[in-house]
């Protein structure tokens, strides 16, 4: 992204911001948003909406990570039904499918009003974002396929992105929303799990990297190569600061402090990438390796690690010394 795309996003977004400033200042009326489940990713997105002026209400399993949102002028729900039932827009961040439909089936779709929408902004399978789309059409609500790419700190910072796939009348309603937490909301379908393997195949990109990066690090290691010179051209090759900061973490090999993107997730994630890959009739061999390693990672004292931690698994697996982690 040029300096000048940059600086035209960031106008887009001051405009959003003072649109949605007059309509309060005028009294328009404004969608009611419900978010659920305000984890790393959770909080920092519903902060963005709540900094956006929507009326928002939210519930987590555990209240008291809803207190600093409580603190700025969030409604706190006291509970998933009474969350859902008020709303025009419900947004779930979950933790995987079988939470996303436990809620769906044992709240959502008798608790929300009809004509509302589902934001799922979870990483799911794309079988799952199909069925959403079906039970909510047999419910008389609306679904919207919505995963995000970035860390929680670019989601507190509103500088996610996200793809965005359901019917057309219902992204146009969401994705207001959508842009106060992400830099760009890219519309890629109307069917849901369109942007769900969108999401899975930016991902892919992001774990393979990863895999590339430790194993450079370990050959330039073993061979004797100052690691400052591979860490330079890293920075050099890498545009996108996520990319940067892993080579950093896999440099300094720091899985602890600044944990994003937990080791449990990323198997998570790698774990529906293959079974995507499998059903499109492909084979993801490096997806494979890193498969094997975060299983390893979460065998050993890597559990609560970021999954970036799999470079340590490559270093350890050529024979290097695991002292000096951090």
């Amino acid at each position: 992204m040029n300096i000048f795309t940059m600086i035209g996003l960031i106008l887009r977004h001051l405009l959003r911001l003072a649109c949605v400033r007059a309509d309060n200042l005028l009294g328009r009326k404004k969608k009611k948003v419900a978010f659920i489940g305000l984890g790393k990713m959770g909080a920092g997105m519903a902060g963005r909406i709540l900094r956006m002026g929507y009326d928002l209400s939210v519930w987590n399993r555990t209240a008291a990570k809803a207190d600093p949102l409580v603190a700025t002028g969030a409604k706190l729900a006291s509970s998933a039904e009474a969350a859902a039932g008020d709303a025009d827009i419900v947004i779930t961040s979950l933790m995987d499918d079988a939470s996303v439909l436990e809620l769906v089936n044992g709240v959502l779709l008798k608790a929300m009003k009809p004509g509302a929408i589902h934001l799922c902004v979870t990483t799911i399978s794309p079988k799952c974002g199909d069925e959403l789309q079906h039970l909510h059409s047999q419910a008389g609500t609306r679904y919207v396929s919505g995963p995000v790419a970035g860390r929680p700190d670019a989601a507190a910072a509103g500088r996610l992105v996200t793809y965005l796939a359901g019917a057309p009348d219902a992204i146009k309603i969401v994705k207001p929303v959508c842009e106060s937490y992400a830099i760009v909301a890219i519309e890629v379908s109307d069917r849901s799990s369109v942007a769900n393997s969108m999401k899975l195949a930016v991902n892919y990109v992001a774990a393979s990297v990863i895999e590339i990066i430790g194993e450079t690090y370990a050959f330039a290691e073993k061979s004797g190569i100052d690691l400052s010179h591979v860490q330079q051209f890293f920075q050099m090759a890498f545009a996108h600061p996520a990319l940067k900061l892993y080579a950093q973490k896999a440099r300094k090999r720091d899985y602890v402090s600044g944990v994003g993107f937990t080791m449990s997730g990323g198997l998570k994630d790698v774990r529906l990438m293959l079974s995507a890959a499998e059903e499109a009739g492909m084979n993801f061999e490096i997806g494979k390796i890193i498969e094997r390693k975060m299983l390893a990672a979460l065998s050993s004292d890597l559990a609560n690690a970021d999954w970036s931690a799999t470079c340590e698994v490559t270093r350890r697996e050529a024979g290097l010394s695991s002292s000096g982690l951090s």
